[in-house]
This record gives C-alpha cells, structure tokens and sequence, in this order.
C-alpha cells in the first residue's frame, strides 16, 4: 500500500515538473532555434550546389566556344546568318 502512494506522489511531483521544462519559454526558444538552424543548414547547402554550377558554367562560357554558342541561341534566341527559324503552334483540337 506504502509503495502504492509513492508511485502516485512521484506522479504527481514529475508531471508538473516535466510540464514546466517543456513549456518554458526558454525550451521553445531552443527548439524554435533548432528547427531555425535545421533550414538555414538547408539553404547554405542548396546555395553551394548552385554556386558550383554556376562555375562550371562559367568555365565552359570561357573555355568552349561551342557552349557559348548554345547559350546564346538559346537563351537569347539568336538566329545565326543563312538558317531559317521555323516556329509550329499547336490549337486544341476540342
């Protein structure tokens, strides 16, 4: 019976206790700060991969004239001297 009533005083003491700890505004700040650090982590990464592609880029607009070449016709559609453009449109056929 003894044994009984400290389980239930424990209970009671550790709930409040862990309640306390975890709704604190200092532990949601942590965690709000975790999750912060989590994203950031993300963005740095994702920042990285497109900074190397971009330098390899860069790379081949200054070693190869052939991709030069493709860039500019494809980004800034240029049309070199004697080809013909052809552009198709397609309607819905409803």
């Amino acid at each position: 019976m003894r044994r009984f009533k400290v389980r239930y005083i424990i209970f009671i003491i550790a709930i409040p206790a862990l309640l306390v700890l975890t709704l604190n505004e200092g532990n949601r700040t942590l965690v709000r700060r975790f999750f912060e650090q989590n994203k950031l982590k993300k963005d740095i990464e994702n920042a990285r991969a497109e900074n190397d592609l971009l330098k390899n880029r860069i790379y081949y607009l200054e070693n190869e004239p052939s991709y030069l070449e493709r860039m500019v016709r494809s980004e800034l559609k240029v049309v070199s001297t004697g080809e013909i453009e052809y552009r198709f449109s397609f309607k819905n056929q409803e």
